[in-house]
């Protein structure tokens, strides 16, 4: 496993572009955020700070270890709360016969601009019901790219592990008949706003499911700690770092 300083990298960067003090071109303003409506299902096992994890729905990433690489046992196991929520398109929220990421593209095809923001704002409603000021946030793959996005707009997420994550819906093979807008769905927008975060990035060498080069790209955005590890493929390769890496940076 390679480990690296996104920050580092990306100081190097815009030395080479001029010096660390070169402008950084300044990033619209997001766009407002939805009010949540009826709260959404979640549920929270173990006792301790609280860490959202988001995978897929949340029977599958509380209680599938093959789904989450062992993460929420090893969470568990450190005196951590775990956190989940059926993602949009998932659990509750699924659409018969359709597979969840063709829902996303199909929702968003459809007219969906909030589709994230709403599940976002429940999430935030959930926590603020929870009486949850700072929490921490492991997103995996797809959940990684929701995470992303509420992690923007809400800096109660102190600690953010992005592992194997989604950061561009055009690149996956869902998206290639339906493309988004990136001005609405690209991750770029949020990168400046969670750039003052502690955040974690994990992805194998060769993840052509989502893009490592993406991944790291994204990781230099954010100031991330980057960490290359061998898994195979879209896999988690999980050693227990992530939770070392969450133990390191209490919040």
């Amino acid at each position: 496993m390679i480990r690296l300083t996104a920050r580092t990298i990306l100081l190097a960067l815009l030395a080479s572009c001029g010096g660390a003090g070169s402008t950084i071109p300044v990033q619209p303003p997001l766009a407002a955020m939805p009010k949540a409506g009826k709260l959404p299902a979640y549920e929270v096992i173990g006792s301790g700070p609280i860490v959202v994890v988001l995978a897929v729905d949340m029977q599958e990433t509380l209680y599938d270890s093959a789904t989450t690489g062992t993460i929420v046992p090893r969470l568990l196991n450190a005196g951590y709360s775990v956190m989940s929520l059926d993602l949009p398109c998932h659990g509750a929220d699924a659409e018969p016969g359709v597979q969840p990421l063709d829902c996303w593209a199909q929702r968003i095809a459809a007219g969906d601009k909030d589709i994230f923001l709403n599940f976002c704002a429940g999430l935030f409603g959930v926590l603020d019901g929870l009486g949850a000021p700072q929490v921490g946030i492991v997103g995996i793959s797809r959940g990684a790219y929701v995470a992303i996005t509420c992690g923007a707009y809400n800096e109660r997420f102190r600690d953010i592990a992005f592992e194997i994550p989604v950061t561009d819906l055009n690149y996956l093979t869902e998206f290639k008949s339906m493309p988004v807008d990136e001005t609405l769905f690209g991750t770029d927008q949020y990168a400046p706003y969670i750039s003052n975060r502690v955040s974690l990035v994990r992805i194998g060498k060769d993840d052509t499911r989502v893009g490592t080069a993406l991944a790291v790209v994204f990781a230099q955005k954010v100031g991330a700690t980057l960490e290359l590890t061998d898994a195979v493929g879209h896999e988690i390769a999980e050693d227990g770092s992530t939770i070392t890496w969450l133990q390191a940076h209490p919040f």
